[in-house]
């Protein structure tokens, strides 16, 4: 019977049924492993600081998000609205720290509860940090938009020069500039040159892009045809 072969949930929270650790070899990290693990590197969440807000992660098994979850609520320490005094600087500087998170699992269970967790951690911190103050619209369906792209169903091993994110420069006055990329383009980059067919430019905004416009311009958007939800 399959009762037999599934296990109650690991009060650690390391695995959720025996089937899956055969299936899939899943082990999660332990809470506790996880913050001694990046305790190492103190230097990229230094106390009270926004400086490396915008520092790159990319967890290529994510599993269901303990790593990026504790990573994002580090790099979110420092975003404090006592400090910002602005609702759009500051949402901007949430959206910041979370566009800068990047993780790919194998699991699409996985994967829709690392996005959740996510979102989860963005929410608390709003609510805890600034909490008579509402979110903006468009933010929660930026923050939607910016996990959608960047935490990414796929075999890393096997499908890393395939797997598309999303790298979200980060400009004044609210603004992403987006740019496509897959993950792994070494070979790309060995390639010799064709002169003759040539590679296409990487996908990338003409114009920067509020990000209160994020979820409604999906694709790379020119000055012409950007899709205004701002304020409405």
């Amino acid at each position: 019977m399959s009762a037999a072969r599934t296990l109650a949930p690991d009060p650690r929270g390391q695995i959720k049924t025996r089937q899956r650790v055969r299936d899939l070899a899943e082990v999660f990290t332990h809470e506790r492993e996880v913050k001694a693990m990046l305790d190492l590197i103190p230097d990229m969440f230094p106390a009270g600081s926004t400086k490396t807000v915008d520092a790159k992660f990319l967890e290529p098994a994510c599993g269901s998000g303990n790593f990026l979850e504790e990573i994002l609520r580090r790099k979110l320490a420092g975003v404090r609205f006592a400090r910002v005094h602005l609702v759009s600087r500051y949402e901007h500087w949430l959206l910041r720290a979370l566009a800068s998170i990047y993780g790919v699992d194998i699991c699409a269970d996985n994967v829709n509860e690392s996005r959740l967790r996510l979102l989860e951690v963005l929410r608390s911190h709003y609510h805890n940090d600034a909490n008579t103050m509402a979110p903006s619209e468009g933010f929660a369906a930026a923050a939607r938009a910016i996990v959608a792209s960047n935490i990414v169903h796929a075999d890393f091993l096997a499908d890393a020069s395939r797997i598309e994110v999303v790298d979200y420069q980060p400009g004044r006055g609210g603004t992403f500039l987006r740019v496509w990329s897959m993950l792994d383009d070494s070979a790309e980059v060995r390639r010799m040159p064709d002169l003759f067919h040539p590679e296409p430019a990487p996908k990338r905004d003409e114009v920067p892009v509020h990000y209160t416009m994020l979820a409604a311009n999906g694709e790379p958007t020119r000055a012409s045809e950007l899709v205004n939800t701002k304020g409405g």
